[in-house]
């Protein structure tokens, strides 16, 4: 059979150099007619359906592919299948076709470093751990595979194991930028400013105008820095976020539109049943901008003995994008926003729920701190009345500076390379803080991140308090918790609670004048 189809591949393959995706997906869909096994064709068809827009149809495609991948021995298909799979934030499934597999076959211990990524990109941490160890026992040694583990080490908080092999893995490949980068932000080096010059040689020997640079640039940054090198980190930063500025699609004005849409939409909030606050489930949502606070008040309230952590998912974007059969990302464009408003909230509510069960553990309460959320909220309140909804600000300098200086993964979070449109963010972000507040009233708590720091206990009691829970002492030990972070803070909140980050851009504050009058002028017009 798979003979017979090289003549329909060629052509596929043809259509798709031509840019003719209608034809090169009948080509795909005549495959899988003759042949459902395989598992890449599902693969491309899941593609061109995501392209069209059809959510539905595509969701339905990348499930065949993993449904048909693992039982058949399309273990070359694996990678493409669990990318797909992760676009549609398809955890269990990514850890099911995964631990399924066949992991002694030599296509599988190949690409061992991206699948166990996979894993802890899907939260299966130590899943990824066992995969690799596995593989690293059968393979030459490899930066690849270092640099997974290292990451997976990581984000279980086995922090020194991890810092060791972030180094392994520079000793395998001395310019390998991911490894520089992610050790820079996970651990300070015992001698401040030791690893600087191993940076540098890793930029000297890289092409410029690179991802790598971009990479190599923050962990340089972040070297410096910490080193109290104020003068020599600012350049290193400003030279990788206009690089990384560059790299990336962001598009300030429809961000804007979509902001003025979700304003647009007359909300109307059903109210939770009495019952919802002894049986059921309760999701708890933390949103808030990246680094101000959101993933320490997850690991305060996920102490808490009736409280489940699913740490950030896009579960509620995809219910929603189901719903409408539209694909659905937030902060969304107008149209995203008017095609999702559409959807059926009682149906985007059940779907989120049997979504998440799984995380629940045995718990009724479950934290999603997608920050993203922030843009859900009416929709998140439409849809599950027992929902309790927080909301975490920082200072505007801190918040701005704090993201200028974090090397976002993929694409996420375009604003934050640049002071000006950095700016502009925080205050369109704001200012729909204050109208969710307006428009939520009590269904919204907000914590100020100075606050929570200053009297942890204090903050933390009346947020446990707002989500119908008891106030547990032991919640403020952050240390306590062991669960998995994934978050750019994975590192930082191994530690005790601490104010060093309060003022903390004051340092920076001749090279950040750009960015305060930004945010000045802004909030003078808002008045």
């Amino acid at each position: 059979m798979q003979q017979n189809l090289g003549p329909y591949w060629a052509k596929a393959r043809d259509h798709e150099a031509a840019g003719d995706m209608e034809a090169a997906g009948l080509v795909y869909q005549t495959i899988v007619n003759l042949d459902p096994t395989q598992a890449i064709a599902w693969v491309r068809l899941s593609d061109f359906q995501r392209r069209a827009d059809h959510y539905r149809a595509a969701l339905a495609c990348a499930v065949r592919a993993a449904s048909v991948a693992t039982p058949n021995a399309r273990w070359k298909s694996l990678p493409y299948v669990t990318h797909q799979l992760l676009n549609f934030d398809e955890r269990d499934a990514i850890g099911a076709a995964i631990e399924a597999a066949d992991w002694s076959h030599p296509d599988v211990l190949e690409q061992s470093p991206v699948l166990s990524q996979r894993l802890w990109l899907s939260d299966h941490h130590h899943l990824a751990l066992r995969l690799i160890d596995h593989a690293s026992a059968r393979l030459p040694p490899s930066h690849l595979l270092s640099y997974s583990r290292a990451n997976a080490l990581r984000h279980v908080g086995r922090t020194h194991d991890a810092t060791q092999e972030f180094e392994r893995c520079l000793g395998l490949s001395p310019h390998y930028a991911f490894a520089h980068w992610s050790l820079a932000y996970h651990q300070k080096s015992t001698v401040p400013g030791s690893r600087v010059e191993r940076i540098r040689r890793a930029q000297a020997a890289l092409p410029q105008g690179t991802l790598e640079q971009v990479y190599l640039g923050y962990a340089l940054f972040k070297e410096l820095d910490d080193a109290g090198d104020i003068e020599g980190a600012w350049p290193a930063l400003e030279t990788a976020a206009r690089l990384m500025r560059q790299r990336i699609d962001y598009d300030p004005a429809r961000e804007a539109r979509g902001v003025a849409a979700l304003r647009e939409i007359q909300w109307r909030f059903p109210q939770a049943a009495p019952e919802a606050r002894n049986t059921g489930q309760i999701p708890v949502f933390i949103v808030g901008m990246p680094r101000t606070g959101t993933t320490l008040l997850d690991r305060i309230l996920g102490n808490h003995s009736q409280v489940a952590s699913a740490g950030e998912l896009n579960a509620f974007s995809r219910a929603l994008s189901w719903e409408a059969d539209h694909f659905y990302d937030a902060p969304s464009g107008e149209q995203g926003v008017r095609a999702v408003a559409a959807a059926n909230p009682i149906d985007v509510g059940a779907r989120y729920l049997r979504h998440t069960t799984s995380r629940h553990n045995g718990h009724r309460w479950l934290i999603d701190k997608n920050p993203v959320n922030a843009f859900n909220l009416g929709f998140i309140a439409r849809a599950l009345p027992q929902a309790k909804l927080i909301w975490v600000r920082r200072n505007p300098m801190d918040t701005c500076f704090s993201n200028l200086k974090e090397l976002f993964s993929g694409n996420a979070y375009g604003y934050s390379y640049d002071q000006a449109e950095l700016a502009d963010h925080y205050l369109r972000f704001k200012a729909l803080g204050e109208y969710w507040q307006e428009t939520l009233g009590d269904r919204l708590h907000v914590v100020d991140y100075e606050d929570l720091v200053a009297d942890p206990t204090k903050n933390s009691e009346a947020a446990l308090r707002f989500c119908g829970l008891e106030f547990e002492p032991d919640c403020v030990d952050i240390t306590r918790n062991a669960a998995p972070v994934s978050t750019a803070s994975s590192s930082q909140v191994r530690q005790p609670i601490h104010s060093r980050g309060v003022d903390a851009w004051k340092k920076y504050a001749d090279h950040l004048e750009p960015l305060r009058q930004r945010l000045t002028q802004g909030q003078a017009q808002a008045r």
